[in-house]
């Protein structure tokens, strides 16, 4: 379990130490970071983030990402297809897709329904192959053949074993550039 120490308003300390305590994180006032409050003192000694209420949303993905740190991530996926389950190696597939209440993982040749949802996949997927390009999508940059520039900023991904072409939203176009360093 990762420890930091909290600086901040009587106010906002509540809210804090749950969203804290929600993702893996305790407070420990003997910890080496800091959690600090724009305003106050960072502890001397301390590495430190510093936050204010405008940029809360930020200070939340970022403890989100702490506290997934630690997991490990998979290297395989269970699908069902035509009532058999198959082990699906991740470099195989080229995306994940939202579909009403299922996720599908599709790979070149097939399509398989998964039980995860999308938002455990994303956590628990390799962060530096699979990135989230729209509200149904989580594809593996791996194997993405080309990427085209697309109406209204947006991207359109080719893959290189199927002709799907999946399009990055608004949205993710910045997440997805700055991800690939574009």
């Amino acid at each position: 379990m990762m420890r930091t120490n909290l600086i901040c308003s009587d106010n906002l300390r509540g809210i804090l130490v749950e969203l804290l305590s929600a993702r893996g994180i305790a407070i420990d006032d003997t910890s080496d970071t800091a959690i600090v409050e724009s305003g106050y003192e960072i502890p001397k000694g301390k590495i430190a983030i510093v936050f204010d209420m405008q940029n809360m949303a930020r200070l939340i993905e970022l403890l989100e990402k702490l506290s997934r740190a630690g997991e490990e991530s998979i290297s395989t996926i269970v699908g069902k297809s035509d009532d058999r389950y198959e082990v699906i190696p991740l470099k195989q597939v080229d995306f994940f897709e939202g579909r009403g209440n299922y996720v599908f993982c599709i790979t070149g040749k097939k399509e398989y329904k998964v039980k995860e949802k999308l938002y455990e996949l994303e956590a628990r997927l390799p962060q530096d192959s699979f990135i989230r390009v729209g509200k149904p999508f989580i594809v593996n940059i791996a194997n993405v053949k080309e990427i085209i520039p697309w109406f209204g900023r947006r991207l359109v991904l080719k893959f290189n074993n199927s002709s799907t072409e999946i399009e990055v939203s608004k949205n993710y176009v910045k997440g997805f550039k700055e991800f690939l360093g574009m």
